[in-house]
């Protein structure tokens, strides 16, 4: 059995969405320690923060690691915030910069994989009382 020495990778991400319910744009990083590295592309992870991968090849070794990542968006609609796109209807003045700071641990054995993440959001409208902070535990089995 060959075992992985600890590792570390980076990635960025980079995204648009156009629509009437979403229009903004975003750039993020995220970065991994740990073993097994090259089992998965990245933990999966709730939206709208930077999305993760819900791939990941099954290993005899036990792997694991570490992960903390930063997203910057630039909100140009919300349909949640703005209200309606074609008549009057009630909204909220939102913020157009909007930052998203997640940190989690992933666990991979055999065909399991365990994640958890916190993620901790910045305020996306002027009256919201506080930012946004929520996790997320998945437990994925590959057959």
């Amino acid at each position: 059995m060959y075992e992985y020495p600890a590792a570390s990778t980076a990635g960025y991400r980079y995204a648009t969405n156009l629509g009437n319910v979403d229009t903004d744009a975003s750039v993020g990083a995220t970065v991994r320690l740990g073993y097994d590295l090259p089992a998965d592309y990245g933990p999966p992870r709730i939206r709208p923060t930077i999305p993760g991968s819900d791939f990941f090849v099954p290993s005899e070794n036990l792997g694991g690691y570490l992960f903390a990542g930063v997203q910057g968006q630039a909100v140009a609609r919300n349909i949640f915030l703005d209200g309606n796109t074609f008549e009057s209807s009630p909204s909220v003045d939102k913020k157009w910069d909007v930052g998203s700071l997640q940190a989690g641990a992933t666990l991979i054995d055999g065909n399991v994989r365990l994640s958890y993440t916190q993620v901790f959001m910045t305020k996306e409208f002027d009256t919201q009382r506080n930012p946004e902070i929520f996790g997320s535990l998945t437990l994925s089995y590959r057959y």
